[in-house]
């Protein structure tokens, strides 16, 4: 657990991502800079450039002081978003070497607010399939003679359902 919370960048789809949001972020505000210039040049007419681009700087500081200080807040949500969808891929990811190098696993469980919360339910599902298939035997069975439900078809918090171990047996 504290080596995933040191960890700032879990995946390179999480980096991507920052940097391509970025990317468009900086595009957005050069364009409608430059825009929002070009509009005041041609209300204004000719004169000279310099003079014409401080003034419109002037006129347009509120802008930017409106942007540095809105742009933490959207760094800060952008950052939670982030990490509600990279930490179910790294989760699933984690589960899915487990299963190919014979590892014991338990179902993926994604915190409440984490979104592919679908995804974690189709790979529950998948889970089971391997179970009845032989594929996989899920230890809680072994031990209660439970069902094949993700949560021991008890509720998702209870701590007989969060120790459930799923183990690989090859073919």
């Amino acid at each position: 657990m504290p080596e995933r919370r040191r960890r700032r960048l879990v995946d390179r789809f999480q980096h991507k991502l920052i940097v391509r949001m970025v990317f468009y972020w900086a595009v957005y505000q050069f364009t409608l800079w430059n825009f929002l210039f070009c509009w005041k040049l041609l209300e204004s007419g000719r004169g000279n450039f310099f003079q014409q681009y401080g003034q419109f700087s002037r006129e347009f500081a509120p802008m930017l002081l409106c942007l540095l200080i809105l742009a933490p807040a959207f760094v800060w949500d952008a950052v939670k978003f982030y990490h509600r969808i990279a930490g179910p891929i790294v989760q699933i990811k984690k589960a899915i070497r487990d299963v190919a190098e014979g590892r014991p696993l338990g179902y993926v469980r994604l915190r409440e607010n984490d979104e592919l919360m679908e995804l974690q339910d189709d790979f529950n599902d998948m889970l089971d399939s391997l179970s009845r298939s032989g594929a996989v035997t899920l230890i809680s069975q072994l031990q209660t003679g439970g069902t094949n439900e993700p949560n021991g078809g008890g509720d998702v918090n209870s701590p007989d359902t969060i120790d459930e171990e799923v183990s690989y047996v090859p073919n």
